[in-house]
């Protein structure tokens, strides 16, 4: 498999999320339909669409009296459910501005928080010793990106990545508010005199960092896909963005292939074959195969 290759176009996959209807569809104000911008209403063209056909209905029953309005519009308007009742984000929220979500004080409690009630550890499958979770998006570069509520991107590097390179003795983490491209410098691993360029998995603004793992880099072996994630970003341009990584079944054949191809490395330069344990790589490969060098290993599997 190219390592580069470009995958289809998709709808974002939101982690943790077990109802994928667009909140409207729950609400029965439009057909049954997927979400198609990861929850982030706000910021969605369809939602702009539907809000606007609801007020024009609003005003028009207001000035003729025997305006007609659909039995799914007089159904929204009693009811009123918070669009995070009606996406499963909160169990139990009333709408009291008229879904006028830019002027609801809960709403953005909800949104600057980044609330995600009931989120867990990630289940994980092998792959040639490695770990993969599920529904996570996996750059060639070796960083993984989550989709979460709200359409914020939570972003680490993965198993592969920290195994072969081992603990690090820190992690440097962009400043917040910095911008971030795709397939560009987003955070620098450092271990004795060594250090590793990792590539950010989408374009975006950082508006969170892992102050954990700047403490302590050793988190991100520990936990890679739970307590050691690195940033959270606000992409700019996602659902393309996407197109340019691995998911699902396709992540777990890039990642067979990129455990190969260090295989090969390692028995052509060193004559080391690496045999995982218990089902899994080893946890220090840079350290258990010195011969192979810092910059060979960071050259052929980071960038």
């Amino acid at each position: 498999m190219d390592k580069r290759a470009t995958k289809k176009t998709r709808t974002p996959f939101v982690y943790g999320i077990t109802n994928d209807q667009c909140v409207w569809s729950r609400a029965g104000v439009v057909k049954p339909m997927k979400c198609i911008n990861a929850f982030d209403c706000l910021d969605c063209s369809f939602d702009r669409g539907v809000q606007s056909n609801f007020e024009a209905k609003q005003a028009q029953a207001g000035n003729m009296r025997k305006a007609h309005i659909t039995p799914r519009m007089r159904m929204l308007s009693s009811q009123l459910k918070c669009r995070h009742m009606l996406s499963g984000r909160v169990d139990y929220k009333m709408c009291a501005h008229n879904y006028n979500c830019v002027k609801c004080p809960y709403d953005k409690m909800i949104e600057d928080t980044g609330y995600m009630p009931g989120i867990k550890q990630p289940v994980c499958d092998q792959a040639s010793g490695f770990n993969v979770p599920r529904d996570h998006y996996f750059h060639f570069g070796h960083t993984w990106a989550r989709v979460e509520y709200g359409g914020r991107v939570r972003v680490g590097i993965d198993d592969f990545a920290l195994r072969l390179l081992g603990p690090q003795d820190e992690i440097k983490l962009p400043r917040l508010g910095k911008t971030v491209f795709q397939g560009q410098h987003q955070a620098t691993l450092k271990r004795d005199q060594n250090e590793a360029a990792t590539l950010s998995p989408v374009d975006g603004k950082v508006v969170a960092v892992n102050y954990k793992v700047k403490r302590k880099a050793q988190m991100a072996n520990d936990s890679p896909y739970y307590g050691g994630w690195l940033m959270v970003i606000e992409p700019t341009d996602l659902r393309k963005n996407l197109k340019n990584l691995f998911f699902g079944i396709e992540s777990l054949a890039w990642m067979d292939d990129e455990a190969t191809r260090l295989n090969t490395l390692l028995s052509e330069e060193t004559g080391y074959q690496m045999v995982a344990t218990g089902g899994e790589a080893i946890k220090d490969i840079y350290r258990m195969v010195p011969g192979i060098g810092w910059d060979r290993l960071v050259e052929e599997f980071l960038g």
